[in-house]
């Protein structure tokens, strides 16, 4: 699991080099699922996602959340491996409704995308985990990863930071 989380983490920091690429929201959102779907195929895993041109073989359009990553051993939904939901909005309260999905998934990873300013940054990680601490739905040992884009600093970009309930 551990290479599974490297992986994403690595995939979704290395998109910072695209920067000067990727103007829009939608662009982003773009690149950061085919750097999971590349996460996914790496492991034999399968992705139901929406994103054009069929990146991959993308068997699965988008189902309950932006992106999830599962296996399916006999046409069966066994593991679950991520969940990813995506909000480009600057307002915490629009980040907190999508995070918020998150936390009734029963996957080995959850992942938030969302940007900040730097002003917000140490309030908007501290708010997502003070949600997760106080959330019965959250058990002990659960993972999350935050996928910050950070606009207003140097270099900025996407720094992908791993919180796992319990753990202090």
């Amino acid at each position: 699991m551990n290479d599974f989380i490297n992986d994403i983490i690595k995939n979704i920091e290395n998109l910072n080099q695209e920067r000067n690429n990727l103007r829009s929201d939608k662009e982003w959102t773009i690149a950061v699922k085919k750097a999971l779907i590349d996460v996914a195929y790496e492991h034999k895993l399968r992705v139901c996602s929406r994103i054009p041109d069929d990146y991959k073989d993308n068997e699965i359009p988008e189902w309950l959340y932006d992106l999830i990553i599962y296996t399916k051993p006999d046409d069966i939904f066994d593991e679950v491996f991520l969940v990813c939901e995506s909000e480009w909005n600057l307002n915490i309260k629009e980040i907190i409704y999508d995070f918020e999905k998150l936390l009734f998934a029963r996957s080995k990873v959850r992942l938030i995308v969302f940007q900040v300013n730097e002003e917000n940054y140490s309030e908007y990680k501290n708010t997502l985990i003070n949600i997760i601490e106080k959330s019965h739905s959250c058990l002990n040992g659960d993972v999350y990863l935050f996928a910050i884009f950070h606009l207003n600093s140097d270099p900025g970009g996407f720094i992908v930071e791993k919180y796992v309930k319990g753990e202090k």
